[in-house]
């Protein structure tokens, strides 16, 4: 097989470990997630797609890729500076009580907060104060990453796909391409803000992985028709039974006016 190169679509399976006790973070296999007391039952697992050179992974991890023997282990070394930087002291700020109180966010240590648009972790909750720290969480460690290529992706179709899954959850969806690429989307992303966001993301990794064809998203609102329940059927009935028995009938008048006569 010839070596990879940027805009490749690998699948993977992979484990992240940081720190010098080699701390497992995160996974591909459920199996070892469950070892490691950190499986998530709404994660999925097994090869993710990558991308080769995509921003978002670690550089020594995208040199590796272009280097590593398919079927075979690697595993990569990332020092702090290169992972998630180094911690720092000034990424750890003070909040008052009355601050997180307007922000409607009950303060807890270790508790994941987001504030200014800055996501951090809380340390410590004293009387009047919170302290957060704002330092990633596995800042000023060595990030070790192993991973295994069990496939290179060349379909179009399945890039597509991949492209999708890595940005929003991929059921439902329906790809297909000639001249252009279309995208049918599912009834549940429709009203979806998570959708709009994802949107923006997946056609712009499209573009520039899959480039020379128009992009066509398909979102179908259907016609509500108009049904009724049979209780709704049944109450209608009912109302119109009302409504004959309270009009007088063409033969009333006829007959009043006999009794006059007589």
């Amino acid at each position: 097989m010839k070596s990879l190169n940027d805009g490749d679509f690998i699948k993977i399976e992979f484990e992240m470990r940081v720190g010098e006790d080699k701390k497992l973070v995160s996974t591909s296999k459920a199996d070892l997630a469950k070892e490691n007391d950190i499986f998530d039952e709404k994660a999925k697992y097994g090869d993710i797609v990558v991308i080769v050179g995509q921003d978002g992974i670690f550089k020594e991890v995208n040199e590796a890729f272009k280097k590593a023997e398919p079927g075979k282990e690697f595993e990569v070394e990332i020092p702090p500076e290169d992972a998630f930087g180094q911690r720092l002291p000034s990424n750890i700020k003070i909040h008052t009580m009355r601050e997180f109180q307007r922000l409607n966010i009950d303060p807890q240590v270790g508790k994941e907060v987001e504030i200014n648009r800055r996501v951090g972790r809380i340390i410590s909750v004293t009387p009047g104060r919170v302290l957060v720290d704002y330092n990633h969480r596995w800042a000023g460690k060595t990030v070790y990453y192993k991973f295994k290529i069990n496939g290179v992706i060349t379909d179009p179709v399945e890039k597509v796909n991949a492209i999708i899954a890595n940005n929003y959850d991929s059921e439902g969806f329906t790809v297909s391409i000639d001249k252009d690429i279309h995208i049918e989307i599912p009834e549940s992303a429709k009203f979806s803000l998570q959708w709009i966001d994802a949107k923006y993301n997946i056609v712009n990794t499209v573009r520039k992985y899959i480039p020379g064809y128009d992009i066509v998203i398909l979102e179908v609102y259907k016609k509500q028709e108009e049904q009724k329940t049979e209780g709704e059927q049944a109450k209608t009935e009912s109302t119109e039974v009302k409504e004959k028995k309270q009009e007088p009938s063409e033969s009333q008048p006829e007959q009043k006016q006999e009794n006059v006569q007589s």
